[in-house]
């Protein structure tokens, strides 16, 4: 796979099942979940939801839905426990040495933050991929009655299940466990979303990679723990901060067997996602935190990622309200193979190698002195902090800055950096569309917001109390684009164009029989997060992750008659992740659910003052992070036709 992705595995994603054939649907809605009320409610996971299925002959079915939750963090399935946190022999990690400060946490970890699922079939097997994003809390060693904080503390983890399925009622059920190995790449840092590759593996971004300029002289503790090389910089063989931040991939064989491959051609960002779009060479990778960029990258070949061009989007706002209307134009950042650059890395190259920097105040006292420079305003990753910097990148260094240091070259090359909290994409083929999560719109996408920042392109209008509840936006896609040198974009995907199609709003004041404590309005959207689109359902799926619903949710929007219905409601403090729309798998449809860190303490303490009894209430949650699908449903088949067509290279 390193290369080029097997035969096998490309033939397993283009076949399909002919035992298996649904009947042809003409479209699919959903009935809503009602909102919780009691505490009892808010403390669980659920779905009062059935989908009604119409079929193209007329017939109209309702099927009713059901939660169900496949394994929990640190649950036994076989020999092992879900999201045992490991060293790079395979050791479970006892304890943890979790900052300079020298706390130490007590293990075994057992991660609770599911992420991202990749439900796939190989051969005659079934599996399960799964992300754990991080451990929330244990006791200190030193003093069991305090808890240590881990978010980012420790090295992550990829679980592979066998699922076995009932073939009559649909129901999955986890039957082995297993850690899938990452001592050739290093360690996971930090994983986020992930999804289905059109050939069949599973690909996913680790998040809020390390500020490598914070850590040039400093340990990365987390991936020291699994490297086993404590307090060790990178120039002393520790962890090197440009192994993480990237595009993993995972090749999974009909025996259980796993190869993976960090992609260090498609840039290293803050990557919440790498969406591959239909022709098996674009991909859209969301960039996570505030002051960052859309990147887009286009693959030399389809079905392999180890070698391609780099891009960045530069907005050019047409329209301040409703969300705000963009066009795009795309900046070429450069071209590079997964050897190239991670050869770069293991061969030491630091962030001064690459860029001469100063402070604004230097750079204002005397202009003059400092030629070449260019103000940078942008995310710097975990460890960092966000500041107006000058850059001037060193000679023959543009190339090793594109994919190591991607959102400051973007930014040094003027690309939008104003982006805040850009999560998942997803797309439709048929309508050629592609949608991208905001979960929260703030700070410099505000008009009269933009403070230091060297670049004004995003000015929304509009109450922000509506715009902190976030919006998925959608592009429409489009062959013969030109980057902004005027070349040629080899892709017929490249997104043109920015709007609002799904908007979050403050709480109404009249609502108050239900989501009494909620910020943003309970019957809409808030904070989206993760999300996938349906072809065969037409209809996009919206997981949120917010601190303006005590209890986050999914919500089903149907694209063609733009109803948006609440699916399922999370435990209280629970992020909805793991998403994943699976049409048709051996006859039944499935939408993948996790629960991710419910009830933590982080994600629960602005309600510590409102809540009764609070202590009371989040003991009765649930905290162990859940890996789970809403099932019920029957196959869907994507109906054939002119509006159905499914692009290709």
């Amino acid at each position: 796979m390193r290369k080029k992705i097997s035969v096998g595995a490309l033939l397993a994603a283009l076949s399909t099942s002919a035992a298996h054939a649904a009947p042809v649907v003409k479209s699919v809605e959903f009935t809503g979940t009602p909102a919780p009320q009691t505490r009892e409610e808010m403390a669980m996971a659920y779905t009062g939801s059935s989908a009604v299925v119409t079929y193209a002959n007329g017939r109209t079915r309702t099927f009713p839905l059901s939660y169900n939750v496949l394994y929990s963090s640190g649950d036994q399935i076989g020999d092992w426990k879900a999201g045992t946190v490991v060293d790079k022999d395979g050791t479970p990690l006892e304890q943890a040495a979790v900052d300079e400060a020298g706390t130490v946490a007590q293990g075994p970890f057992f991660a609770r933050a599911p992420d991202s699922n990749t439900l796939l079939r190989a051969g005659n097997s079934m599996f399960l991929v799964t992300h754990f994003e991080y451990d929330t809390e244990t006791p200190n060693a030193a003093d069991p009655a305090s808890m240590v904080n881990l978010y980012g503390a420790l090295p992550m983890v990829m679980d592979l299940a066998s699922i076995e399925q009932n073939h009559r009622t649909g129901e999955l059920r986890a039957t082995d466990l297993k850690n899938i190995d990452m001592s050739d790449v290093g360690g996971l840092w930090i994983p986020c979303a992930g999804e289905l590759t059109p050939w069949n593996t599973h690909i996913g971004g680790e998040e809020y990679e390390p500020d490598a300029r914070n850590y040039q002289d400093r340990p990365l503790t987390a991936m020291n723990l699994f490297l086993k090389t404590p307090g060790q910089t990178a120039d002393q063989g520790g962890a090197n901060p440009y192994s993480y931040g990237l595009a993993t991939e995972v090749e999974v064989r009909h025996n259980g067997r796993t190869e993976v491959v960090k992609h260090y051609a498609m840039g290293r960002l803050a990557n919440e996602l790498a969406h591959v779009m239909p022709d098996m060479r674009t991909v859209y990778k969301g960039d996570d935190g505030s002051d960052v960029i859309l990147a887009m990258f286009v693959a030399d070949h389809p079905a392999d990622l180890s070698r391609g061009t780099l891009y960045a989007a530069r907005l050019e706002q047409t329209d301040g309200t409703g969300g705000g209307r963009f066009n795009l134009e795309w900046i070429r950042l450069g071209h590079a193979s997964d050897g190239e650059i991670r050869s770069l890395v293991r061969d030491g190259i630091r962030f001064t190698d690459m860029f001469d920097v100063v402070t604004s105040g230097d750079y204002l006292a005397n202009p003059s002195a400092y030629d070449g420079y260019r103000p940078v305003y942008s995310y710097t990753g975990t460890g960092g902090s966000t500041t107006l910097e000058y850059l001037k990148v060193r000679p023959g260094m543009e190339k090793a800055a594109a994919f190591l240091e991607t959102r400051r070259y973007a930014a040094f090359m003027g690309a939008t950096t104003e982006f805040t909290k850009m999560e998942g994409e997803t797309s439709n083929a048929a309508d050629r569309k592609l949608y991208i999560a905001m979960s929260y719109v703030y700070k410099g996408m505000l008009d009269g917001q933009n403070g230091s920042r060297p670049q004004d392109d995003i000015h929304l209008e509009g109450d922000p109390a509506d715009l902190s509840c976030g919006v998925v936006y959608q592009s429409n896609l489009s062959d013969r684009q030109f980057d902004t040198t005027g070349n040629r974009i080899h892709s017929r995907w490249v997104a043109s164009d920015l709007s609002a199609l799904v908007e979050g709003a403050k709480k109404p004041a009249d609502q108050t029989t239900y989501g009494i404590y909620d910020k943003c309005d309970t019957d809409r959207m808030a904070n989206p997060d993760n999300i996938k689109y349906s072809e065969a359902m037409r209809t996009l799926f919206i997981g949120e992750d917010s601190g303006n619903h005590l209890n986050n949710f999914i919500w089903a929007y149907n694209i063609d008659s733009g109803n948006l219905t609440r699916i399922l409601s999370t435990r209280a403090g629970g992020e909805n992740t793991g998403l994943q729309a699976v049409d048709d798998m051996n006859g039944f449809a499935y939408i993948m659910a996790n629960a991710q860190h419910p009830g933590a303490a982080d994600d629960l303490s602005g309600y510590a003052g409102r809540i009764p009894d609070f202590e009371a209430f989040r003991a009765s949650i649930d905290q162990r992070g859940a890996i789970g699908y809403i099932g019920g449903m029957p196959a869907v088949r994507v109906k054939a036709g002119p509006g159905h067509r499914h692009g290709g290279h």
